[in-house]
């Protein structure tokens, strides 16, 4: 029994566009954070935020603005992809909402309204900011548990793992980050909070390129 309808000839350019759009989005993502840290003087990329680099002032925040901007449609690229390949299935739709969140939380929504500089009081911007990039949190930590309901257990036992790995560092991940930055202990975890973020990012970037290479599978 097939568990997906043959691709028609006529997605297969959204399938490819998004297949681009993605392998795009995972190079530019670690080019600019190392770039964006080069431009910031002082920046300790260990234990200091992604978002840090474009809070309010910095020296580069109109281009992590403009980054948030090309996150967001290199992310609504592959989403159109995505959506093309699964929607046959209700919880390929549902997981297909789940990325388009991700993609306007921590795109549009976190690049547009800069965090505020340690010590400062917090702002307008700065309380939109937490806001935005939650909900693209939400997003991306619900996508791997969408895609268990979109591949049955029985035909992708290999890939219903390696999701359950993703979900696993992603939750370890995220905890170490929210410990450092709410409780601010004085360890080891404190010192890399930077580290964990992110190996957080870099875990979920990885999940994308996965499901990408499955999309170009039902694509051919």
């Amino acid at each position: 029994m097939k568990l997906f309808q043959p691709m028609t000839v006529s997605k297969r350019p959204a399938i490819r566009i998004g297949l681009v759009a993605i392998w795009l989005f995972f190079v530019l993502e670690w080019v600019t954070d190392i770039w964006f840290g080069s431009r910031f003087p002082g920046y300790d990329w260990h234990a200091q935020s992604m978002s840090y680099l474009g809070q309010s002032g910095s020296p580069i925040e109109t281009w992590v603005t403009l980054w948030g901007v090309a996150f967001t449609l290199l992310i609504l690229l592959f989403d159109v992809a995505f959506y093309q390949t699964f929607r046959e299935k209700t919880w390929g739709k549902i997981a297909a909402f789940a990325l388009l969140i991700y993609g306007l939380g921590e795109g549009l929504g976190s690049g547009c309204f800069p965090i505020n500089p340690p010590g400062t009081p917090l702002t307008f911007d700065g309380r939109m900011h937490n806001i935005f990039s939650g909900i693209g949190d939400t997003g991306i930590v619900s996508f791997p548990f969408l895609l268990m309901f979109v591949f049955p257990r029985e035909s992708y036992r290999g890939f219903r793992r390696y999701l359950w790995v993703t979900v696993g560092i992603g939750t370890t991940m995220a905890c170490f980050f929210l410990i450092a930055k709410y409780n601010r202990p004085d360890n080891l975890i404190l010192d890399y909070k930077g580290v964990w973020q992110r190996i957080y990012t870099l875990n979920y970037d990885v999940m994308l390129l996965v499901v990408g290479a499955k999309m170009y599978q039902k694509a051919t």
